[in-house]
């Protein structure tokens, strides 16, 4: 740990023998996640203003970036899950961390060297989603193997927290190193962010059980995972939930700061403040999220998640460039976006861990990734050249309804 050891221990007496902060794994792995994610809170606003300010991209172009973030789960997903299942967790995790702060180091060279462009940034994008569609599920597994099924919601509520920690900070961090260095370069707090989390990860002492040798061929098991997820009543009424959540969700992830300088006509400070405020509301939803499932049961407080995610994205599109507190209120609409995300994304992590058997979990994550992200790079797309026809308001409203909608099918497909 970073405090002196005496430091720490007298800290970690304020917790039962039976909380998680007392492993010091554990904890390794929420340094670790904490990193990535304050790295993704400065590049959140730092890549679309490079985008926006310095290339001229449009509501088009940013839908093909949400497109190629996707498709590594597209492409690499299924595979990856039997990879995943064969392999130690945590070296894949450190490895992909390496290669994420590579590729993202790209962008501050770039423009550095004068060779940036969308088509490098749409690279980026790919390269840090591919991490995220290996390296991230592996966690995901790895996190199952190092807490036990028992405290599953608790861990993914710490992690949840910590990042949304993260996301809180992260912003007002970004406004200054965009004001100081320019939006490029304020992507090397990322590029530390992975190189770090490489560094916690490989350093966490818990020995994973080692993978069972199998004698069944490569592609026979990656099927093996399809049909899993077909066979559960659960996971398979979650593909329609989590598919158009990511369409949507993503989609206005991608458009919201283009609105916010574009039509709000936001500087870089009252960005980093609707970011700060919407961090606030992922912090918030942590919490929720863990005593909503103990009180609705996870399947009602994923929906509610969606519900509130939706009422969010509505409330965005009220405010205009002519009122006053124009930020505050947009950064109070995504604060309720980033709640409801928060609740509904630990559910759902939680929801379909719960119902997956150990040897099968890798396999299992990467095929609901594979299933539900299918759709997500032309929704993506289609969205994107949907805000440049049409407006981004309208774009936006159409999110917001098709959510509720989406909450409503889920009363029906998922079971109780």
């Amino acid at each position: 740990m970073f405090l002196p050891r005496f430091v720490s221990r007298r800290l970690l007496r304020i917790f039962p023998s039976s909380s998680l902060w007392r492993g010091n794994d554990f904890r390794k792995l929420f340094y670790a996640t904490t990193l990535i994610f304050l790295g993704t809170a400065v590049s959140q606003m730092a890549l679309p203003l490079t985008a926006i300010q310095l290339l001229g991209a449009g509501a088009s172009q940013m839908g093909i970036l949400a497109a190629c973030q996707l498709l590594p789960f597209v492409t690499v997903g299924l595979p990856a899950g039997v990879w995943i299942d064969r392999s130690s967790k945590k070296k894949l995790a450190a490895a992909f961390d390496v290669s994420s702060a590579c590729a993202l180091a790209l962008v501050p060279l770039g423009a550095w060297f004068g060779f940036l462009s969308m088509p490098i940034l749409y690279l980026v994008g790919f390269m840090v989603s591919t991490t995220e569609a290996i390296g991230g599920s592996a966690v995901q597994v790895f996190i199952t193997q190092l807490v036990g099924r028992d405290q599953l919601v608790s861990a993914n509520s710490k992690l949840a927290a910590g990042s949304s920690i993260a996301m809180v900070v992260g912003p007002a961090l970004a406004a200054v190193l965009v004001s100081l260095l320019g939006a490029p370069f304020a992507v090397l707090i990322n590029v530390l962010g992975f190189a770090g989390s490489a560094f916690f990860v490989s350093r966490i002492a818990f020995r994973e059980p080692a993978p069972k040798p199998s004698v069944v061929p490569f592609w026979q098991q990656m099927r093996e995972g399809l049909v899993f997820v077909w066979r559960s009543p659960m996971l398979r009424g979650l593909v329609t939930v989590v598919a158009v959540w990511i369409m949507l969700a993503d989609s206005f992830k991608a458009l919201y700061v283009l609105h916010a300088a574009h039509n709000l006509l936001l500087a870089p400070g009252g960005i980093a403040l609707i970011n700060t405020l919407a961090a606030l509301g992922g912090l918030a939803g942590a919490p929720l999220a863990h005593a909503l499932a103990r009180r609705l049961g996870i399947r009602n407080a994923l929906l509610s998640g969606v519900v509130l995610a939706a009422c969010g994205i509505l409330a965005f599109t009220l405010p205009n460039a002519t009122m006053a507190g124009v930020a505050v209120w947009s950064g109070l609409a995504l604060m309720f976006f980033d709640c409801g995300a928060a609740i509904y994304v630990i559910n759902y992590l939680t929801l379909r861990q719960t119902v997956t058997p150990d040897a099968l979990l890798g396999r299992m994550v990467t095929s609901m990734r594979f299933i539900t992200i299918l759709p997500g790079p032309l929704g993506a797309i289609a969205i994107g050249r949907t805000g440049d026809n049409f407006g981004l308001v309208p774009t936006f409203v159409g999110i917001g309804i098709a959510l509720l909608l989406v909450a409503l099918v889920g009363t029906r497909c998922l079971p109780k």
